[in-house]
């Protein structure tokens, strides 16, 4: 009973507000995930490895999802990479690099416990992931095109006003269901992103061949939807720009 009083009152609480790696805990923690992701994930090979149009799907899904904690070029250092613990793993690293894809596709998949790693099994499809994977694998090359999106101004943000009207609070949605991580704070990110002079609201609900998750009612309520479309027809109604 002692001991479990003990664990209760001063072990449990530690844990919560520990920060930092204690000696060998970092290296245990890799080891974990080496171990644990080789024996469920496999040794499947990754069947869009040499597809250069899985990379376009790749980078559009790992900009909208990942680089927010990995970072753009995918070591680690994105918005959020330093201030999770444990840190977003520099996917650059030896360590990355050594696990296979089979791996790494399931990491992508199911997430990681004790960690910010969320699963996105449910968000993309299996051969998205895969892309995901072989997009990785070309920023650890160093042969990744990393895409530059905005960053929201604090006035875009102050817009964004659940309380106020339709269009504020599509803002708001689209805010914070990270839509801006992907496509910019005004619809402006480069290339296939945009979605500057064409409004594609559907997409929302079953997500696209080229990285783009699907949000279920779980997520984005019908009427939710709705307010959203009324704030990208803002969009909508400007001329995409030329990369």
């Amino acid at each position: 009973m002692t001991a479990l009083v003990l664990v209760l009152v001063v072990a449990l609480p530690f844990a919560l507000t520990h920060r930092q790696d204690l000696p060998l805990e970092h290296a245990y923690g890799d080891a974990a995930v080496s171990v644990v992701s080789r024996i469920l994930g496999g040794d499947a090979p990754n069947p869009v490895a040499n597809d250069q149009r899985a990379l376009s799907t790749g980078r559009a899904a790992y900009t909208g999802s990942c680089a927010v904690c990995h970072g753009a070029k995918g070591d680690g250092r994105g918005a959020f990479g330093l201030t999770t613990y444990p840190h977003a793993t520099d996917l650059t690293s030896e360590n990355a690099k050594g696990k296979t894809d089979a791996q790494l596709f399931w990491i992508v998949k199911n997430g990681l416990g004790f960690t910010a790693m969320p699963a996105f099994g449910d968000q993309y499809k299996d051969a998205e992931i895969w892309a995901m994977v072989a997009y990785i694998r070309a920023l650890q090359r160093g042969t990744a095109s990393a895409l530059a999106i905005g960053e929201p101004s604090l006035a875009q943000l102050a817009a964004a006003d659940p309380s106020v009207n339709r269009q504020t609070r599509g803002a708001a949605i689209y805010f914070a269901l990270g839509c801006h991580l992907c496509h910019g704070p005004e619809g402006d990110a480069p290339g296939d992103l945009s979605i500057r002079g064409r409004i594609e609201t559907e997409v929302v609900r079953r997500g696209s061949d080229h990285g783009m998750p699907a949000y279920g009612r779980d997520v984005i309520s019908d009427a939710e939807l709705a307010d959203l479309e009324t704030y990208l027809l803002r969009f909508a109604a400007i001329p995409s720009s030329p990369d």
